[in-house]
């Protein structure tokens, strides 16, 4: 299950990454003005309920959006930061946001932190949404990385309704473990289609082929 983490410059990106994950790896280097900022990615691991989920960090600054539109393929889902604490940063944020959105289906699910809501003077999530002209359904967290407020919570809510959109698919994964020609038919995919398809869902740890007996298992868990 591959998680975007994105947003603009400085909000908190690599350190909700490592805060999930203290493994976690980031490339980032010095600007001129002696800040250390991410200019590759961060890439943290870890188990959510027996699934693997990976999380990409993104670059903040504006001049990266290259790596951002390769980082972005592929995700199941996006975490986006605002800086509750710095609003001349959220013309920025929206930018990237149109950025990440082009690459993406419309029903990859979004979850908005109002990050730095530690510091005061921090706008509240409503303010932000309302500021920044969110969707009136749009799910937005107060949290703070710094504290920890709503990290683990942020995460579970985006694997939950990542988990939603998947869950009628791996009960009919369930029901063909031991025909992947019916499951073919049932999906209405050609043999390489089914193959990079299923090689697809094991990368995101949903299933482990069996390439000697031509089959598959479904791998356990359940939302949160």
């Amino acid at each position: 299950m591959k998680i975007l983490i994105a947003g603009p410059v400085h909000s908190g990106k690599s350190t909700y990454v490592s805060l999930l994950d203290q493994n976690s790896l980031n490339v980032e280097a010095r600007g001129r003005n002696k800040e250390m900022y991410t200019v590759g990615i961060d890439i943290g691991t870890l188990l959510v309920n027996d699934f693997r989920v990976c999380l990409f960090g993104t670059p903040g600054l504006l001049q990266f959006s290259t790596i951002r539109d390769i980082i972005s393929k592929g995700s199941d889902g996006v975490i986006f930061f605002f800086d509750a604490a710095h609003p001349e940063k959220d013309e920025d944020a929206i930018t990237i946001l149109g950025e990440i959105r082009k690459n993406l289906k419309p029903e990859i699910p979004i979850v908005f932190l109002a990050n730095k809501q530690d510091l005061e003077g921090a706008r509240p999530p409503e303010v932000i949404k309302a500021q920044n002209k969110l969707p009136k359904n749009s799910k937005i967290f107060p949290t703070s990385c710094k504290t920890g407020l709503n990290v683990k919570e942020s995460l579970k809510y985006i694997f939950n309704e990542i988990y939603k959109k998947y869950e009628s698919l791996l009960e009919l994964l369930k029901e063909h473990e031991e025909d992947i020609r019916m499951l073919a038919q049932k999906l209405n995919k050609n043999k390489e289609e089914m193959k990079d398809f299923l090689n697809e869902l094991e990368i995101k740890r949903f299933i482990k082929i069996d390439r000697i007996n031509k089959s598959y298992k479904v791998l356990s868990g359940s939302n949160c």
